[in-house]
């Protein structure tokens, strides 16, 4: 019993260094390659690929709890070789929820927003609404430097398409964070400490 009593207490400690919390700024900024698995125009999955990037703004309202803008533009010139190009411009915001390692971060949001779609068919070149639901992992390289490792969201788009006007995405997004403003000082926090 005692040695599986020092088991979990070993465990216990690994598990509080690896996910004791870091340092966080006020504000974060990120941008990074991405990549969407989409339909076709008719709402079937006869699906096809779109690459673009996409960048975020985090305001961060506590060590947890934070709010994020998303705006990412994607595109491909050749749906399924018909010829037919497409391009998705989002641009959402909503909260997130991170749990901050010393030098990993795992957060989740949701985001709601909307959608722009351009084409040179006759089909898609509309505005609609634009959520999203999914997180991420990031790992620290530096103090003000992340690593963005692997974001993947799902991304629902109603953008006029002649079928149902809904499309079911994946997103997958990879990229740099950069932590900006103050910093808290090194060390223990005393009780007059700015907060961020």
């Amino acid at each position: 019993m005692s040695f599986r009593i020092a088991c979990l207490l070993a465990v216990l400690g690994f598990a509080h260094a690896t996910f004791a919390q870091q340092e966080v700024t006020k504000t974060e900024a990120s941008t990074g390659l991405t990549y969407v698995r989409s339909n076709t125009a008719d709402g079937q999955c006869a699906c096809f690929s779109l690459v673009g990037a996409s960048s975020t703004f985090v305001w961060n309202a506590s060590e947890r709890y934070s709010g994020v803008l998303d705006v990412g533009y994607q595109r491909t010139t050749n749906i399924n070789s018909t010829g037919n190009s497409l391009g998705l411009m989002t641009y959402m915001a909503g909260p997130r929820i991170s749990f901050r390692g010393q030098r990993f971060t795992v957060f989740g949001q949701a985001l709601a927003g909307g959608v722009r779609s351009n084409s040179n068919g006759s089909y898609n070149n509309a505005s609609g609404f634009a959520g999203s639901a999914g997180g991420g992992v990031d790992v620290r390289l530096t103090p003000r430097i992340s690593w963005r490792i692997l974001q993947a969201d799902y991304l629902l788009t109603r953008v006029t398409n002649y079928s149902n006007n809904v499309q079911n995405n994946i997103r997958f997004t990879t990229g740099i964070v950069l932590r900006l403003g103050w910093m808290p000082p090194k060390g223990p926090r005393r009780p007059y400490d700015r907060p961020y």
